[in-house]
């Protein structure tokens, strides 16, 4: 190839290229020259069918589609993390409930106690006063013996803030 300027080459001058002839062959330093234009020209074409490529909606769609992709496996990821996350304060939050549930049956059955203490010792100064009220005190006039457990009460109090208005003279 004697014209070996830089210039794009078509496949039609490719095929058609000829080469000079020596005795034994054709001139290597010319099918040198050539492969290396052919060469050139042929990375030249790469390039710009990328340049083309990166143009075309294509192309921009399928990069776009790429740079989702690997946003979508980020944020896929950090889901997955946030509920792993979620999962452990779940369980940590249904052993509280847990605990609670046991504290409110025991306390629950810790008041069913009290009030039968409660119950009881009614009773019992409920039979006081009846057995009293036979003995012809606060029964005799009228009263229930609430009423008369709350006036001793009343009673008892008035004694207290005596006594203590006493000492402190």
């Amino acid at each position: 190839m004697k014209n070996a300027k830089k210039r794009r080459l078509t496949p039609q001058e490719i095929k058609n290229q000829e080469f000079s002839k020596k005795l034994f062959g054709y001139d290597p330093d010319e099918v040198e020259i050539f492969l290396s234009t052919v060469a050139g020209a042929y990375e030249e074409l790469l390039k710009e069918v990328e340049r083309l490529k990166a143009k075309t909606p294509e192309y921009k769609a399928e990069q776009v589609m790429e740079k989702a992709k690997k946003e979508i496996e980020k944020l896929v990821e950090t889901k997955k993390k946030e509920l792993q996350e979620l999962e452990k304060k779940k369980e940590e939050v249904e052993l509280e409930i847990e605990k609670l549930r046991f504290t409110q049956k025991k306390m629950t059955n810790r008041l069913k106690l009290a009030l039968l203490e409660m119950t009881r010792i009614l009773k019992e100064l409920e039979e006081d006063v009846k057995g009293k009220g036979e003995k012809g005190s606060p029964g005799d006039r009228g009263e229930s013996p609430a009423q008369s457990l709350k006036e001793q009460d009343r009673e008892g109090r008035g004694r207290e803030v005596e006594d203590k208005s006493n000492s402190s003279t």
